[in-house]
């Protein structure tokens, strides 16, 4: 065998060696993180609307649609122990979706439609999040999959309407998009809950502990950055505020129990 050819039979040995490692790795990870392959879907007209969809107790389809600057739907909630076919399009641009906490990652591409497989364990809050600027209120770009308790499920259980506040401050929260990322009833979300916040004990990224008093919220507020709390992503955007929004915002945070 002459030496070109023993090298163009190692080529094609390393090539399909490399193949075959890729399918292992596909395997692997749909195995042990329960996350099928993307895959794009060019015979389903996209989405208009979006909808949790019942196959069986144990099986969902779910449509997401993404447009400037909203998921539709906002909330999914479904037992643990499901397996979730998620598919995405988009009315409008390109969009990013990620489900953090999962290996989710899709692409919501005008005209297509984009598909994967996610198995749910166990009960747990998960938020969706646009990866892809889609511009000025990209950040707002949030929905959440909730997995609850078997026992606890209620099937496309009506939501209470929602009674909305009228304090000032919590006006000014919505308006500059803080509830994007923050509860104010307790729930987990990309960033701290507010409620009950003014006077409890905060442990900082750096090891501190910190008491949440008027000169910590206002110093929040202005400079997000100054001081993360353990566990969450220093992410927030320096806000647009005045002093006397800021006074509003402290005086609704210190009411907040």
């Amino acid at each position: 065998m002459t030496p070109s050819l023993r090298l163009e039979r190692r080529i094609i040995i390393i090539a399909i060696a490399f193949v075959l490692v890729l399918f292992g790795l596909a395997a692997l990870a749909i195995n042990m993180f329960h996350v099928g392959l993307p895959t794009c879907l060019t015979d389903i007209k996209p989405f208009q609307k979006g909808e949790l969809i019942t196959h069986s107790p144990d099986h969902y389809e779910v449509h997401y649609v993404a447009r400037m600057w909203e998921f539709d739907p906002e909330e999914v909630v479904v037992p643990a122990g499901s397996t979730v076919d998620v598919y995405l399009s988009t009315t409008d641009v390109t969009h990013g979706v990620i489900l953090l906490g999962t290996n989710l990652n899709l692409m919501a591409v005008p005209g297509v439609v984009n598909y994967a497989r996610v198995k749910f364990d166990r009960p747990r809050d998960y938020q969706l999040l646009c990866h892809e600027y889609c511009g000025t209120g990209h950040e707002r770009m949030a929905a959440k999959l909730r997995v609850v308790d078997p026992a606890t499920f209620k099937p496309n259980e009506p939501k209470a309407p929602v009674q909305q506040p009228t304090d000032p401050g919590y006006r000014l929260l919505e308006a500059k998009d803080c509830l994007t990322c923050h509860s104010i009833d307790g729930s987990e979300s990309i960033g701290p809950t507010l409620k009950g916040i003014y006077g409890r004990k905060t442990k900082l990224a750096n090891g501190a502990t910190i008491v949440a008093d008027d000169v910590y919220l206002r110093e929040s507020i202005a400079n997000p950055s100054a001081k993360v709390v353990n566990g969450f992503d220093d992410v927030m955007p320096k806000p647009e505020l005045t002093e006397q929004e800021i006074n509003a915002l402290v005086e609704y945070l210190e009411n907040l129990k």
